[in-house]
């Protein structure tokens, strides 16, 4: 007993070759009457094509024997034959007539009429020529126009009888071309039907001739065939028939069924030959499918220097080749990509600690160029002091920051506390603001205390980026505007505006945020990005308000009570 797998083969192969077998099958019983109509057909053309083959050959009897030689020199010589006084010489002229040929195989009667359109002998089937005198008989006339016609001609009608043909053609001098007589021969259509009926390739059909005025059956059964029969029928030009050819339909229906079982059985033997294929096929492929996908898994789980190995005969080895292709590109790929973020790494942590760097020193830079100016004014040195101590403090925060570039790298936020923003901006704008008071008019409106729940490191850093960009921002002098208090929400704000050359709608829609993008000479294009990030991180919210030529401020709000949304 053969296992289940091959019973499931062998169904699965047989459902859709049964079907094509049945589909064809029944194709061909659908079909057979539009078979059996072709082949009628057919067989109806060859049989009327031999019968016009055959009425052409019979004309040309006629017109040869009317040029025959003993024919004409017979009606020069008519005076000279009386049958009932000359015997000898009636008995030559048969002789010689007969030397002209026999027609008797399709002609029932042959007859000879002279100039003076009398007849003259005549010969009915096999028999001797027989001339009137001696056996009067009623004979068929010559049409009028065979008198008068100069050549070799030959004119046909319909014979009194049905199932008759009479051919007429003149019989003229051959030296003189005067008319000598004329022949009439009447063909006997019968004979011509049954030798044309010969030369179809089948036997199995039937083929019925019918007189098409009377319906009387010339040549066949006797009777139309019944509706076993697929018939084809027409009438044949000039002979005042109708012929039907018939093919008996149980010949082609029994082929039929014969051809659609034997194409179930077939059916049947590709199924099961292509189920013993398909299982010796899957037991041979299985065992090296089980090492792939053994393989696959532990892939999948993270080997991936482990390589599928498999013999070359195996029908696995291009899934296994193609596995450990596919492997290889990925280890490559994985390489790739960690050396990629270990550059990107340092590249993102060296634009920012540059950035920090470049305003710790634009600070100290101020303070010292303003020393030379106002190093007498105490409250100068005072602030001065202030804010050197303050840069000195950055830059040792940017060293520690050194020291553990992972932390830095990854964003993370000390624990945010509850922070007055107003000393905050107070620094800022000592260390940043006040020495450029010389070139730009400061504008201060803080509320006596402004408290918000952030980490106050980063967010002194996003003050120092706002007012040093909106310094930068006004190269040729203007006014700083900075603001803090509380929003009619109740939440912490503090804004910083001036009245530099602002920023179009497009780039502050496409560009303001985005990182290393920038509108100064100078610069790396971090500083509003690691702002927003930072608001953002800090649950609160940044907004621009921008008129080109008029000014630009940005305004934060950041949270008054404890928060956490940060990833």
């Amino acid at each position: 007993m053969r296992p289940k797998p091959f019973l499931t083969y062998f169904i699965l192969c047989a459902i859709p070759l049964l079907f094509f077998a049945g589909l064809n099958y029944w194709n061909g019983v659908r079909t057979l009457d539009s078979t059996l109509s072709t082949i009628a057909q057919d067989d109806l053309n060859s049989f009327t094509g031999a019968v016009d083959e055959l009425l052409k050959e019979r004309e040309q009897d006629i017109l040869g024997f009317a040029i025959k030689g003993v024919v004409q020199d017979l009606l020069l010589k008519k005076n000279e034959i009386d049958p009932a006084s000359n015997y000898e010489q009636m008995m030559d002229a048969r002789m010689r007539l007969k030397t002209a040929g026999d027609f008797s195989g399709y002609f029932q009667s042959l007859t000879l009429f002279t100039n003076d359109r009398k007849p003259l002998c005549f010969q009915k089937g096999p028999s001797e020529w027989t001339f009137v005198s001696l056996d009067p008989a009623n004979l068929p006339q010559p049409d009028q126009q065979v008198w008068g016609s100069p050549g070799n001609t030959s004119s046909e009608r319909l014979g009194s009888t049905p199932g008759t043909l009479i051919y007429s053609a003149p019989i003229n001098d051959g030296k003189t071309g005067t008319n000598l007589g004329a022949v009439v021969g009447v063909l006997d259509l019968q004979r011509v039907f049954a030798t044309a009926a010969r030369s179809l390739k089948s036997r199995s059909g039937k083929v019925v001739v019918t007189d098409t005025s009377t319906g009387k059956t010339i040549y066949g059964s006797g009777t139309l065939p019944d509706s076993t029969y697929q018939t084809a029928s027409a009438p044949i030009p000039g002979s005042g028939v109708t012929a039907a050819v018939a093919r008996q339909r149980s010949d082609f229906t029994s082929s039929a069924h014969r051809w659609g079982i034997a194409g179930l059985m077939i059916a049947l033997l590709m199924a099961a030959a292509a189920a013993w294929l398909l299982e010796r096929h899957v037991n041979k492929r299985s065992r090296g499918m089980a090492r792939v996908s053994e393989d696959l898994s532990a892939i999948a789980k993270g080997e991936l220097d482990r390589r599928i190995i498999l013999q070359s005969s195996d029908d696995a080895r291009v899934i296994a080749d193609n596995i450990n292709v596919v492997t290889e590109q990925l280890r490559e790929k994985i390489r790739r990509e960690q050396e990629s973020r270990q550059l990107e790494s340092f590249v993102r942590f060296s634009a920012m600690l540059t950035h920090d760097l470049k305003n710790a020193i634009e600070g100290l830079s101020l303070t010292v160029s303003n020393m030379e100016h106002h190093f007498d004014n105490p409250q100068f040195r005072t602030d001065a002091m202030k804010g050197l101590t303050g840069a000195t403090d950055k830059l040792k925060a940017l060293v520690a920051r050194l020291a553990r570039p992972v932390t830095s790298l990854s964003g993370e936020h000390k624990r945010p506390a509850k922070v007055d923003l107003v000393p905050m901006l107070q620094r800022v704008i000592t260390m940043h603001a006040e020495p450029a008071r010389s070139k730009h008019k400061i504008v201060m409106r803080l509320a006596q205390s402004v408290f918000a729940h952030v980490d106050a490191a980063r967010i002194q850093e996003v003050m120092e980026n706002l007012v040093i960009n909106a310094l930068e921002a006004m190269e040729k002098g203007g006014t700083l505007t900075i603001e803090a208090g509380y929003t009619p929400g109740g939440a912490p704000t503090f804004s910083v505006g001036d009245t530099g050359n602002g920023m179009s709608r497009t780039f502050i829609e496409t560009r303001l945020y985005r990182p290393f993008s920038t509108t100064k000479k100078t610069g790396i294009g971090l500083g509003l990005y690691t702002c927003r990030e930072v608001i953002q991180a800090s649950a609160g919210t940044i907004d621009v308000e921008s008129v080109e030529g008029a000014g630009t401020t940005f305004r934060v709000v950041l949270p008054s009570i404890p928060h956490d949304r940060r990833n």
